[in-house]
C-alpha cells in the first residue's frame, strides 16, 4: 500500500492541556526530534477520524502505530496502518488542518478523502454502469471551460454520446468521485494498449475546483494502471491543465493540430524503471 520505512510512536504527558492542534503541535516539535504529524486513519469501529503522529518518514505495512483521537481529548490509543494514509503536502498550515487527507477503505479498494467538516467526505472507486448517465452530465458541465476557451460548444468532450462513454466503459477503466451523499463531483477515465495507459476526460465539478481533486483523480487512475508508460492530451489553450499535468510528472512529447484554432498537446509519463 502507500506506507515505507519504521513506525516509532511516543506518549505524551497532560494531553488535555492543549487546546488546539496547533499548541499540540508546537509542543511536539520541541519535545521530539523532526517530529511530524503523518497521516490518518478512520477507525470502522469507533467512527472516528484518528490522526497519526510519528517520528519517521512512514509506515510499515501491518505495523502498530500512534494515533491521536482529538474528539476523545486527545486520548492516544494504538492503531494499523492497513487503514491509515498519508497527508498531503501541506496540509499543516499556520497551525491548523486546513486541507484534506487520504486513507483508504478496509478493502483497500476506494481511496477515501476527509477535511475537518463532514461535507469533506469524498470518495474515488469504479463507476459502474449506472453512474455513466450522470458522468456524461458531469461531462457536459464541467467542459463548459473549455468550450469558453474557444468560443463554441463545437468541442469532442459535449458532443459525446451516452453509448459512446458506455464503449469506453467496456473497454477499460473508469474512476468516479462521490460526496457522502453519493453525488459524483469527479471523475477519470483511461484504458491499456501495448504497454500504455491512455488517460482522459479528467473532470471536476466547478464547485469542487481548485483543491487538489484534478491531481487526487489522476494519481488514482495511475495506481489502477500501475506498470504502465502513461499518456493524455489537452488542448494548447488549457494551460490549467498543462500544468497540472506537468506537476504529475509528464512531459510534452508531442502536438498535432486539428485545425486553425484547435491544437492538442501530448504528455507522457513513463513507467518507473
Amino acid at each position: 500500500m502507500l506506507f515505507t520505512g519504521i513506525t516509532r510512536t511516543f506518549s505524551t504527558e497532560n494531553e488535555q492541556q492543549y487546546e488546539t492542534i496547533g499548541a499540540f503541535w508546537a509542543e511536539m516539535e520541541n519535545k521530539y526530534d523532526c517530529t511530524r504529524l503523518r497521516g490518518l486513519g478512520y477507525n470502522w469501529t469507533l467512527g472516528t477520524i484518528e490522526y497519526v503522529i510519528g517520528l519517521t518518514d512512514g509506515y510499515a505495512e501491518g505495523s502498530d502505530c500512534t494515533v491521536i483521537l482529538p474528539d476523545e481529548g486527545w486520548t492516544e490509543v494504538r492503531g494499523r496502518t492497513e487503514n491509515l494514509g498519508h497527508i498531503y503536502d501541506g496540509i499543516y498550515k499556520d497551525g491548523a488542518l486546513s486541507y484534506e487527507i487520504e486513507t483508504f477503505d478496509p478493502d483497500g479498494n476506494c481511496r477515501i478523502l476527509y477535511s475537518r467538516s463532514p461535507e469533506g467526505y469524498k470518495r474515488i472507486c469504479r463507476a459502474t454502469e449506472k453512474d455513466l448517465d450522470e458522468i456524461l452530465k458531469l461531462q457536459y458541465l464541467a467542459y463548459q471551460s473549455e468550450a469558453a476557451l474557444f468560443g463554441t460548444d463545437d468541442i469532442p468532450p459535449l458532443k459525446q454520446t451516452i453509448e459512446e462513454v458506455a464503449e469506453e466503459y467496456r473497454r477499460g477503466t473508469i474512476l468516479k468521485m462521490v460526496t457522502k451523499d453519493g453525488r459524483i463531483i469527479g471523475s477519470v477515465r483511461a484504458h491499456a494498449q501495448n504497454g500504455t495507459a491512455y488517460i482522459g476526460k479528467l473532470m471536476v465539478h466547478p464547485d469542487y475546483r481548485g483543491c487538489g481533486l484534478g491531481s487526487t483523480l489522476l494519481s488514482e487512475i495511475e495506481r489502477y494502471c500501475s506498470g504502465l508508460r502513461y499518456e493524455l492530451f489537452t488542448s494548447t489553450r488549457s494551460t490549467d491543465n498543462i500544468r497540472l499535468y506537468r506537476n504529475a510528472g509528464y512531459e510534452i512529447f508531442d502536438q498535432r493540430a486539428v485545425d486553425d484554432k484547435l491544437v492538442f498537446v501530448y504528455l507522457e509519463k513513463n513507467k518507473p524503471i
